[in-house]
């Protein structure tokens, strides 16, 4: 789905003069905003002093949607104060934004509330936090001997450098890689200020340094107008736009060209190997099931029941033959799903068993209502008859 992304407003984020206008879920928040790891390596500015968001975040600074009659941008500071910024800058950080129209077409992965009261919901995925440093030396070893697994998912970028304003879009893909069921893409650092710490407190100092960074779910401050914002800058070196000025028409501009041509794509989830393993098992375990609980199997019990008592003088009951075929077909459904989720269990993938126990409801309901139908007609037989 190609969503419509656009930056806040400073009459979203601060209300106008008489101070109407202003989202509730920024009251609630604070206007202050932190970066991700990944914005911080990409070379958005970091407050400068202990400055933090309402969460206890270390602060950067930001584009909104707005700009001033002179035709510079009305950003937001670390502070959360606005500051008149360039369009041809690319250390302020992006915080995207959606509109009501556009999230009432959504589902959430997730919800909660933060301390404060503010509703956050999870949709799409993006590369935010910096691994730990086993885990990225790790990586760096399987990339070297060629041993890391691709996604397919590449994430765009500008490799354009930082204050080389007159060039254009520089663009740069960063594949995305498995390891353990996590998803991770190498980044090269371009942000040289002293002030860029990442969030384990590492500065970013090196220009060109790789860096291994996790692709996580995005969160979004949910307005009670339906209107979302991106609790964090999800990334920046990317200029707001290639001219000088800014009239405030924010669809002709550069930043709404790559939100729509790259971002909008690259937050939707890609599929790791293990996900599609896991969905080859749980196809091919339905149509075992399938198999197993088919006309034909009723048909072939019946027939070994049979068999089974040829040397019997009393003979069941065709119809009650029929019955114990139908619920052995279920039992034997039944033991095809323990079996399946106790391997899963061993493997301990909780996400296959998961898909394995909703799969039994099914079958476990069925079961259920067919030992019901029994008992009904068992309870029903006069004392003594044979039905």
């Amino acid at each position: 789905m190609a969503l419509d992304f656009t930056l806040l407003t400073a009459e979203q984020i601060w209300g106008d003069k008489n101070g109407n206008g202003q989202l509730e879920v920024i009251k609630k928040y604070g206007a202050r905003v932190a970066p991700t790891d990944l914005t911080v390596i990409l070379g958005g500015y970091m407050t400068f002093s202990d400055i933090r968001t309402s969460e206890g975040d270390l602060t950067c600074t930001s584009w909104s949607a707005s700009c001033f009659k002179n035709g510079y941008i009305q950003g937001v500071d670390y502070s959360g104060d606005w500051i008149l910024t360039g369009c041809m800058l690319r250390e302020f950080s992006v915080r995207p934004a959606l509109s009501p129209s556009e999230t009432e077409k959504l589902t959430p992965t997730r919800k909660k509330k933060n301390t404060n009261g503010v509703e956050i919901v999870e949709y799409g995925e993006y590369p935010q936090m910096v691994a730990d440093e086993d885990t990225s030396e790790m990586l760096e070893r399987l990339l070297e001997s060629k041993s890391l697994n691709p996604t397919g998912k590449n994430y765009t970028f500008d490799s354009a450098d930082l204050e080389d304003y007159d060039t254009p879009f520089k663009e740069t893909t960063c594949p995305e890689y498995e390891l353990d069921g996590k998803k991770y893409i190498r980044v090269l650092g371009r942000s040289v200020s002293r002030y860029s710490l990442l969030s384990s407190g590492e500065k970013v100092m090196k220009k060109g340094k790789p860096y291994w960074v996790q692709v996580q779910p995005i969160e979004w401050l949910v307005d009670r107008s339906g209107t979302w914002v991106s609790k964090k800058c999800l990334l920046a070196g990317i200029q707001f736009d290639t001219k000088e000025k800014y009239d405030g028409d924010f669809s002709k501009l550069f930043i709404k060209k790559y939100l729509d041509t790259y971002f909008a794509k690259e937050i939707e989830p890609s599929e790791l190997e293990s996900d599609k393993n896991r969905k080859k098992v749980l196809t091919g375990l339905s149509a075992q099931l399938e198999e197993a609980t088919s006309d034909n199997a009723v048909e072939a019990i019946k027939k070994r029941l049979m068999e089974a008592e040829k040397d019997k003088r009393v003979k069941t009951a065709p119809n009650r033959l029929h019955e114990a075929a139908r619920i052995k077909r279920l039992r034997n459904a039944r033991d095809i799903l323990n079996e399946a989720a106790q391997k899963a269990y061993e493997a301990k993938d909780e996400a296959l068993l998961d898909g394995i126990i909703e799969l039994s409801s099914t079958y476990a309901a069925r079961y259920q209502g067919q030992q019901n139908r029994v008992a009904r007609r068992r309870a029903a037989r006069k004392p003594g008859g044979r039905g």
